[in-house]
This record gives structure tokens, sequence and C-alpha cells, in this order.
């Protein structure tokens, strides 16, 4: 298995050397790679990049990214941390891509939850050809979903729908892409992957 971030803004980076160093301590020997633009300086010890220029709408571009990845992936946003080895998900031989659900989380009481019941912040991934499909309907949506939201957008439709020939997996987000209700909630320490969404990311520490 190899581990994918996707960021395209300097910004991004120290939060993402904290989700580096998480993936180093939790999982020992797996490798990490920066997904990005053309431009974009790369993470300092990252084992690898993944690029896309060009003149292309963020959530195409990052759909592209992981239709470029062949193999056992774990795609994470840079704002979370790796709190337990999570490889053994790809023991199971069956599926294409695994998602994780919102159930049990603070965000599933959201009203986005009804549209995008899942959260692509946290996805393994063995196969390209479903973000291929992804990107083939992204450019479908309005010009503001290409940028942002739109991505998670397809791929929930796509999901609710059924047809789309790919073995889904559904995974508890409660335990693989949790966001914390509180700073001290104390159900972080049961979550193998925590996801710092939105003003949490001031929570953000550097694995213990």
């Amino acid at each position: 298995m190899k581990v994918g971030f996707f960021t395209m803004s300097p910004d991004h980076l120290p939060m993402a050397a904290l989700m580096l160093a998480s993936v180093r301590k939790s999982m020992p020997g797996v490798e990490v790679h920066h997904l990005t633009d053309g431009r974009c300086k790369k993470l300092e010890g990252v084992d690898g990049v993944v690029r896309r220029d060009g003149d292309i709408p963020m959530a195409i571009r990052r759909m592209t990214l992981h239709s470029m990845c062949d193999g056992e992936w774990l795609f994470v946003d840079s704002d979370v941390l790796v709190q337990k080895d999570v490889r053994d998900v790809f023991d199971d031989k069956a599926f294409d891509v695994a998602l994780t659900n919102r159930d049990g989380t603070i965000t599933n009481e959201a009203a986005y939850a009804k549209v995008m019941q899942f959260n692509v912040g946290v996805v393994f991934s063995r196969s390209p050809a479903f973000w291929k499909v992804v990107v083939q309907h992204l450019r479908t949506v309005p010009s503001r979903f290409q940028e942002w939201e739109g991505d998670q957008r397809v791929i929930c439709a796509l999901v609710r729908q059924g047809n789309h020939g790919f073995n889904v997996k559904i995974l508890p987000g409660l335990k693989y892409n949790f966001p914390p209700a509180s700073q001290d909630d104390p159900r972080l320490e049961n979550a193998s992957i925590q996801h710092f969404k939105g003003n949490r990311k001031l929570w953000l520490k550097q694995p213990a």
C-alpha cells in the first residue's frame, strides 16, 4: 500500500508534514506521495511526487491524479493523522474502492450529509478506472463544483445509483475518517484515522 495526499497550496504543507509524520510512526516502511500540480514545491520527506500540470479545475485535477495511481493506495487529505496501521483494509481482495461513511460522527448531522453521505478525505483504492469514471462525470457538473466539492458529490451519486460497475466497500467513519466533536473528544483515541476538517485544523499537533 502507498499513501497519497493532494495539495497545491504551500500553506497546507505544514499540516501535511504532520500527516506524513503520523504515517511514518504508525506504518513504518509505507511510501507517501505528494499529489499536486506542476508548480507546488513538494513536501520535504515524501517518497515521490505525482503531478498533473495545466489549467485544470481543482476537483478534476485531484481525481485525475487518483486515476494515475495504480495498485493499492490510501488517499488522504492533508489535515488527517493516521494513528494506527490500516494496511489490513486491503486484506479484503474484493473491493475496487473503499469509502468511509459519516455514521455516528458529528458531520452526519449536517444538511450536506444527505447529499454527500461519504467524506472522500480518506479513500482506499485499487482501481484507477473508478477515478476515470469520476472525472468523466465531473466534467458535466457546473464549473463551481469542478473546482470544489464536485468530486465528493459525484462519488456519492455514483454509489447511490449503484450501476457504476465497481465493487465499493463502505467502512465506518468512526474508525477510518473520524472528525472530532471537540479537541478532547474521547473517541479520538480509538480512531485509526483522525480528520481535522474545517476549524478542527487548529487542533492538529505533532503525533505523540
